[in-house]
């Protein structure tokens, strides 16, 4: 008798949805708000009966302790009981017109089926017509956990229609509502997926926060269109800022966002973003515009586009293209926590086709620049019109011959009236591998051919270099291992490693002073650094080596797991022959004996604590050169404390001579109380004694709802003087949306670890 009006109930209790559009919540376990306590409607949920008949097929049960009927009627009274399929209505009393179809329960009733329980007065349902009235009704959907109530409900199976009058809506518990929303009139259309509702009212603590006259709205988890919650916040650069998005679901595969945004002390700005995707390609439009920017004193904008499809089996493209108006644009416009603004935008197009062991790309790229300062000594990065890239590696089958081949073919340009060009690399290998458990030896030859075909180059100067230089290298290693002696670091049942490693290398001296820096700088040093072939990065220097690294490196490993438990690594190369080639032809060679030593460690003190670092020694001296270190503490999400340290006296890509990082970096979230939680990090600069970022928050969570403030100061760079300062306030509604700016993934990338409470 009940299932017709099935879905019309699970439309009338799906009030909650107006405001979730895009993102709407799911019924996953580990939604926050499931972890309230269930309503007390829960225990009238029907179980789910798959593979059901038609409502037609299906049997009418009843139960009930008396009984009167008639051709025309029937009476049933004392704790009735009807049933259809998974669908059950119970009442004291309910009356059946045997003529029309028409069931009648007062004085209190009770429906439920697997998606909803109802409980309210009356309830009348028209079984021909597939229609039913509902007064003073109370619901509950486990699904989502949340409950409300109606003063009338009118539903409509045939039209996929229901109507609501002074109905609210909450995730929180029933009578301990935190949060609640109210409107006098929802209508939902379950055709069209679309809802509409009059004077709607969001409470919170039963106090009115906002008001809407009418919304239009989804009433599934189905893109909708319809406006979302508006974010706002508070910057020194902005102003009080408030955003006002509306979602457009324009078609299944594509949607707009449209977002007014004003700025007290900038103005109004206009963002619109398109998103399409189909079964090969996925991409967005974004354009930005403040026509008059009040501090800038002008119009301003961005534009951005980004596109990845795969067009062909193994065949992909990506296309970026990223466009401000102005340097500051970013930096002054910007509406998240991002700490750094960018020093350029990046526009290119990429298209990579993967065979069987090797691939092949071919780009276009160019920028634009934003921090002119940074590029001051080094210059701008140049623009690839277009990069041709190829690599393989085949092995030859048994004997553990192997071959490899790397080739790029690239036109280098630039705006600057500079040295441009067109450059061809490529570099064959040949090797041999020998691996057993306990060790390996890897030798290995190739030659490495780079030409030039330059313009704007000097009049007395070579306009078509070149460079051939072999590059021999024999790799080498020992495994040892040994049980566990002892109960170190709580490992009872283990292993110790002990890997010793020879690397040689050995690359000729060429004369590289007439090639031009395109994009070659210094390798950064580490570990790893010790086993390049190469000391430079991109292929306009190719490194002379007559050089002998050797590095030891030990492990613990947990017995049960395998998992490392401790990782120490030190290395040092040792060099036969002085290093002439540099980027400079007026730098002079490098005659230190050695590289100094490098060491880096992972320790796992136990599954809460675990530090690792590094040393980087100056070549013939004790003093450091680089040290880094990070130290956390990790109980859960809840608690955690992250600290890093880092010394770096000269490194690359800064904008004078002598400019160094020295920094520590001090990041924590720590429980007040069970519901209560302080978030803060600190950044600061010791060589210049100016703090990047201080940011200090509070948070309270409960099942249904969150508040959560940041107030922030910060500079995007040691040379900033003034530091610019924002409040941030975000009210999460769970289970409807969030209020204010959007705190919560911004926390996550500042604080490492950083996960909401989840109370």
């Amino acid at each position: 008798m009940i299932l017709p009006y099935r879905k019309l109930l699970t439309s009338a209790a799906l009030v909650l949805l107006p405001l979730t559009s895009v993102q709407a919540q799911s019924a996953d376990p580990r939604a926050p708000w499931v972890q309230c306590e269930a309503d007390e409607l829960a225990r009238e949920i029907m179980p789910a009966t798959p593979n059901l008949s038609p409502p037609d097929e299906l049997p009418i049960q009843a139960e009930a302790e008396r009984a009167e009927s008639s051709p025309v009627q029937s009476t049933l009274e004392g704790k009735v009981s009807l049933s259809r399929g998974d669908q059950r209505l119970r009442a004291e009393r309910i009356t059946l017109d045997r003529v029309a179809n028409r069931a009648k329960a007062e004085h209190g009733f009770t429906y439920s089926d697997p998606q909803q329980a109802l409980r309210g007065q009356q309830a009348e349902v028209d079984l021909n017509a597939e229609t039913g009235a509902f007064q003073d009704a109370d619901y509950y959907l486990p699904q989502r956990n949340a409950q409300g109530s109606a003063k009338e409900i009118q539903v409509d199976r045939n039209k996929q229609h229901s109507r609501l009058k002074d109905a609210s809506y909450s995730t929180c518990a029933r009578g301990k509502e935190m949060w609640k929303l109210r409107a006098d009139e929802i209508n939902l259309n379950e055709a069209e997926g679309r809802g509409a509702a009059h004077d709607i009212v969001l409470e919170f603590k039963d106090t009115p926060v906002f008001y809407f006259p009418y919304l239009s709205f989804p009433i599934t988890d189905a893109r909708q269109s319809g406006f979302l919650f508006p974010r706002q916040g508070y910057g020194s650069e902005t102003g009080f800022d408030l955003t006002v998005p509306y979602y457009w679901n324009i078609a299944p595969d594509q949607d707009m966002t449209i977002a007014p945004r004003l700025m007290t002390e900038r103005g109004v700005l206009l963002g619109v973003e398109y998103r399409y995707l189909t079964p090969n390609r996925r991409g967005q439009i974004g354009v930005e515009y403040i026509p008059d920017d009040r501090r800038y004193e002008g119009a301003r904008g961005s534009f951005n586009l980004a596109d990845r499809a795969a067009p062909l089996p193994n065949f992909y493209t990506d296309l970026r293209y990223e466009y401000v108006s102005d340097d500051s644009y970013i930096k002054d416009l910007s509406n998240n926590l991002e700490f750094l603004t960018p020093n350029y935008l990046e526009r290119h197009l990429d298209a990579r086709y993967y065979g069987e062991g090797w691939q092949a790309l071919a780009r276009v790229q160019g920028f634009q620049i934003l921090n002119t300062a940074l590029f001051t000594l080094t210059g701008n990065p140049y623009e690839r019109l277009p990069q041709l890239l190829f690599s393989g590696a085949w092995p030859s089958g048994s004997g553990g011959l192997s071959y490899q081949l790397y080739g790029e073919l690239v036109n280098f340009q630039q705006s600057d009236d500079v040295v441009t060009g067109v450059r061809l690399d490529l570099w064959p290998t040949v090797g041999w591998t020998l691996e057993q458990p306990w060790g390996y030896l890897k030798p290995q030859a190739g030659m490495r051919y780079t030409d030039y075909q330059l313009d704007n180059t000097a009049p007395d100067a070579n306009d078509q270099p070149s460079r051939s230089t072999p590059v021999l290298s024999l790799d080498s290693g020992l495994i040892f291992d040994r049980p566990l002696q002892a109960d170190w670091l709580g490992l009872a049942a283990g292993t110790q490693t002990l890997e010793p490693r020879l690397f040689y290398l050995y690359v000729p001296y060429r004369n590289q002073d007439d090639i031009p820096i395109f994009d070659s700088s210094v390798m950064d040093r580490d570990i790893d650094w010790l086993f390049r072939k190469n000391r430079f990065t991109g292929a306009d220097r190719m490194g002379d080596a007559n050089q002998l690294t050797a590095a030891l490196t030990t492990r613990l490993l947990d017995g049960p797991s395998g998992r490392e438990r401790l990782r120490a690594s030190v290395g040092q190369i040792q060099y036969f022959e002085d290093r002439r080639v540099n980027l400079s032809p007026i730098e002079p060679p490098q005659t230190a004996d050695n590289s100094g030593l490098i060491a880096q460690g992972l320790v796992n003190l136990s599954s809460r604590w675990a530090v690792q670092g590094g040393v980087q020694m100056e070549p013939d001296s004790s003093d450091v050169q680089r040290t880094a270190f990070d130290l956390r503490y990790y109980v859960d999400s809840r608690q955690l404390i992250n600290l890093s340290y880092l010394l770096d006296r000269d490194p690359q890509g800064l904008t004078s001579q002598g400019d160094q990082i020295h920094s520590v970096d001090v990041s924590l979230a720590w429980p007040l109380a069970t519901q209560w939680r302080v978030m803060a990090r600190w950044n600061q600069a010791i060589n210049v004694s100016r703090n990047l970022e201080t940011l200090a928050g509070l948070e309270y969570e409960d099942c249904c709802w969150a508040v959560r403030a940041v107030a922030r100061q910060y500079r995007d760079s040691p040379q900033e003087t003034d530091a610019q300062t924002g409040f941030y306030l975000e009210l999460e509604l769970k289970g409807l949306s969030r209020l204010g700016s959007s705190l919560e993934n911004q926390l996550k990338s500042s604080i490492l670890g950083y996960q909401p409470i989840r109370y």
